[in-house]
């Protein structure tokens, strides 16, 4: 049975259900998502504390969830629309952070002619 906590925040609430629903850990929710233990669970022992965007988006590729909900659920006010941080986002940065400087370039220049790509189709609509 998991841990009892009090005065959880709506986001606490949100990963001790999910982590109840999956039958599972606070700290294996963590692992598979690639945080730390310490960071899920500060979030439930220390109820003002808000979770960052990183830990959103993994979550929110971890649960389907949508990132906007997620910072909704941790107080977070999103300036922009968060529809762009999908889970594949975070692969292509994982990739991107183990490439060295030419094969960065190199992904760079792919990615701005494929945005060029884009841009020429919508021209011509």
């Amino acid at each position: 049975m998991p841990k009892k906590y009090e005065n959880l925040s709506p986001f606490a609430e949100w990963l001790v259900k999910l982590a109840e629903e999956r039958e599972t850990t606070i700290s294996a929710l963590a692992k598979e998502a690639g945080l730390s233990a310490g960071t899920l669970r500060y979030l439930l022992v220390e109820p003002h504390r808000k979770p960052t965007l990183e830990t959103c988006l993994r979550m929110s590729a971890v649960s389907g969830r949508p990132v906007a909900e997620l910072l909704a659920l941790g107080g977070q006010d999103a300036d922009q629309p968060i529809d762009p941080y999908h889970p594949d986002r975070l692969k292509i940065i994982k990739i991107f952070d183990h490439l060295p400087m030419v094969g960065r370039q190199a992904l760079l220049q792919v990615a701005k002619a494929f945005s060029l790509l884009g841009e020429t189709k919508d021209d011509n609509k």
